[in-house]
């Protein structure tokens, strides 16, 4: 039996549970590639794993990957999927690892109500879809050409068709924090050939590099972000930029200016904020495939094109003082961000904004009436909790 694992971290939970179950003889198969905390299997070591799996040593292969093409074992008659992928060229290619000399079985594990369910049906819709395409194209072999027309087209088809090669992560590895792992973003680089190292990641969603870190955040998050002052966003992006040489965020979705009844100057506002105060460029994305896809080629850049390891550093950090001081003026309503720090740049403490009259907060450069009325409310105002 092979059990296919997206991830090295199931394979080696998944092989530690087999441990106690009587009659399973269960070894761990992975890539040569070493990750964080996770040694890489040499080739040799690989060899011989396989040599003993098909003389009966080890009865259970739990795989990644890397089992999915090149091996010929033709005593292998079950073919489990601890989870499902959403490509029909790896299922097919994981499929094909059994019923070589005889029937053999295929049985994917679906947790209900996860997204499981869609991986499984995506894939299950492509590989339909190509099955018909085959047919087609068996059924367009049956046409006659004049002489030297079928030459011709697959000599024009090979100069214009990217080998596979070309697209494949192979090599690539990226961290990815943990509580993405719903996001349907790391299962479209594995499907890429990116292997995905999931971790508690205290700054950052992914990190591809020891250079580059990246937030990522639905456009409904992004906004959620600019009401629920609990979220955030500003520290987030302030421990980002600190820590990593290069940030990036990543907003993926669509509607930005058109969600929550947030007046769209308030999102370009953040956005400003962001890429000028802060530093950290933005990149707009459709869909999690588009993200991931974005992810890959920056980690192919700085993997292979600029010879960078993947490391992870930086812990969340406390917010220094001015951060703390822009945190308690921006808390009240209305206020946000660049008129907190104008207010404190005008009057010098918290305590001086707090105490200032309505005539010399409307001075500051974008307070107005009400915003002076609302921080005079707030300041002077009895408490009735």
């Amino acid at each position: 039996m092979i059990v296919f694992t997206n991830f090295r971290d199931s394979a080696e939970v998944v092989t530690n549970a087999l441990k106690d179950v009587d009659n399973v003889s269960a070894i761990r198969f992975v890539g040569q590639a070493s990750k964080y905390k996770d040694k890489g299997l040499t080739q040799k070591e690989q060899a011989e794993i396989i040599g003993k799996f098909r003389a009966g040593e080890y009865n259970t292969l739990v795989a990644t990957s890397v089992a999915e093409e090149g091996l010929d074992i033709p005593s292998t008659d079950l073919v489990l999927f601890y989870e499902p992928i959403p490509s029909e060229i790896r299922t097919i290619q994981r499929k094909g690892r059994t019923g070589r000399k005889r029937a053999g079985r295929i049985v994917v594990l679906i947790a209900r109500g996860s997204r499981d369910e869609a991986s499984y049906w995506i894939s299950a819709r492509k590989e339909s879809k190509m099955l018909k395409t085959m047919s087609a194209m068996r059924k367009s072999e049956s046409v006659s050409h004049a002489p030297g027309w079928k030459q011709k087209q697959v000599q024009a088809q090979e100069q214009n068709q990217k080998q596979l090669g070309e697209f494949s992560g192979e090599g690539l590895v990226v961290y990815a924090d943990y509580r993405e792992a719903r996001s349907g973003v790391s299962d479209a680089l594995e499907a890429m050939g990116v292997s995905v190292v999931m971790q508690r990641l205290e700054i950052g969603d992914y990190v591809p590099s020891d250079r580059v870190g990246i937030e990522r955040k639905t456009t409904a998050d992004f906004l959620t972000s600019l009401i629920d002052r609990r979220r955030e966003l500003f520290g987030q992006i302030a421990d980002l930029a600190r820590t990593f040489e290069r940030p990036l965020l990543i907003i993926e979705g669509h509607d930005l200016y058109g969600q929550r009844q947030i007046h769209p100057n308030a999102v370009r506002g953040a956005l400003a904020t962001i890429a000028i105060d802060f530093g950290v460029p933005i990149i707009m994305s459709g869909d999690d495939n588009e993200t991931a896809a974005m992810i890959a080629a920056i980690a192919r850049r700085e993997q292979q094109d600029n010879k960078r390891e993947v490391a992870l550093h930086g812990t969340r950090s406390a917010m220094m003082l001015p951060e703390q001081q822009e945190y308690v003026v921006s808390a009240i309503s209305n206020i946000g961000h660049v008129v907190a720090r104008n207010l404190l740049k005008h009057f010098g403490t918290v305590a001086a904004v707090m105490s200032a009259s309505r005539e010399e907060l409307m001075t500051v450069e974008l307070v107005g009436p009400k915003t002076a009325d609302r921080i005079r409310e707030v300041a002077s105002g009895e408490y009735k909790g």
